[in-house]
């Protein structure tokens, strides 16, 4: 018998290197929720900020260069991701309000939580894909909007501004789970893409250690704009068959036992 008869192949790991990186996410929402514990809700933005940057936004990069993307690979994400960008975020917003009043912050905090969660369960249930659009605002975006908003210096802490914070964190938690599109990142408009990404991480990182105290004005800016002009990736007969896909998601959503 030849070497090529008798070897059998090798049989990919469950847990690789990309979960390592999808661990630093997980980790990064942890550290978020003890700093909070601990009092230190100014502290706690940047262990998501650090969770996200160097564990979720790398781990699907890691799993395609590596080719080890599989099912445990992709619900482990999203367990980690219900942690950092659902949970994390609401205790973040509820120190953050509690001074102000213990009943609006467990109030936002429940919002935020239900939000997410429902939208999860909803996309375990059914399913959703559109070419270049998600179906509603994803946790990443109200994760991010959310934070870096309650934890900016020139917009929350102005007179007004926790007010206005109230109202986003109800926009957010309703536009989790309107069938409203958002563009995702191969939506077509790959040179566009590439600069917003660039600006997005390089302009953060330049904040971060040039000038830290302004890191979360830096991403809110972003992140808003995201979110006002994310329908712009969408022709007009692409809406029309976004909102008949989402029509059709809805009633088998209905239908599901």
């Amino acid at each position: 018998m030849t070497g090529e008869e008798t070897a059998t192949p090798r049989v990919p790991r469950t847990f690789g290197l990309k979960d390592v990186f999808t661990c630093i996410n997980l980790l990064g929402g942890l550290g978020a929720i003890i700093l909070c514990v601990e009092g230190r809700v100014d502290l706690a933005p940047y262990s998501f900020l650090l969770g996200y940057g160097l564990g979720d936004a790398v781990d699907g990069l890691v799993a395609r260069l590596t080719r080890t993307g599989n099912r445990f690979g992709a619900e482990f994400d999203n367990i980690s991701d219900h942690l950092a960008q659902c949970i994390a975020p609401a205790i973040i917003v509820y120190s953050q309000y509690r001074p102000l009043s213990p009943w609006l912050a467990v109030a936002l905090a429940a919002m935020l939580v239900i939000a997410g969660s429902v939208r999860h369960a909803r996309a375990a249930t059914v399913s959703f894909s559109f070419p270049g659009a998600f179906l509603g605002m994803p946790r990443t975006i109200s994760s991010f909007l959310v934070i870096s908003f309650t934890s900016s210096r020139l917009i929350f802490h102005v007179p007004g501004g926790r007010w206005l914070g109230v109202v986003l964190v109800v926009l957010v938690a309703v536009a989790n789970l309107l069938p409203l599109p958002f563009r995702t990142h191969k939506s077509g408009q790959k040179r566009f893409e590439k600069w917003e990404a660039a600006g997005f991480f390089s302009t953060t990182a330049l904040a971060l250690i040039f000038l830290t105290p302004y890191t979360f004005d830096v991403v809110f800016m972003w992140i808003l704009i995201y979110s006002m002009f994310s329908w712009g990736a969408l022709e007009p007969y692409e809406l029309r068959a976004f909102f008949a896909r989402a029509a059709w998601w809805r009633r088998q959503l209905r239908q599901a036992r």
